[in-house]
């Protein structure tokens, strides 16, 4: 099992990237949460398979069509996170 925290820079609001990451991570029984952070980041945690998360790591890197990633921050994820599912949640102010 990977777990993996992750913050996604560049033009990353307001493209849909969110319910992107959503949909790709259930695809691929990945669970964990994504959120928009007040700064314009997106923020996101990856439970799953290590070939399932790595495969999203990878796509993240690119994001959906319409935004333009500069930067993603991986970072090793140590809490314990019970859901089996993904989610969308606020914003992080």
């Amino acid at each position: 099992m990977k777990k993996v925290h992750i913050i996604i820079s560049g033009k990353v609001q307001g493209v849909g990237f969110r319910y992107w990451l959503y949909q790709n991570s259930n695809e691929r029984n990945v669970y964990g949460w994504v959120k928009n952070k007040f700064n314009g980041d997106v923020e996101a945690v990856l439970i799953g398979d290590y070939k399932n998360v790595d495969e999203i790591l990878k796509l993240c890197k690119k994001g959906p069509l319409s935004s333009k990633v500069t930067y993603v921050k991986i970072q090793n994820y140590e809490q314990e996170y019970p859901k089996k599912s993904f989610n969308i949640l606020g914003t992080n102010k």
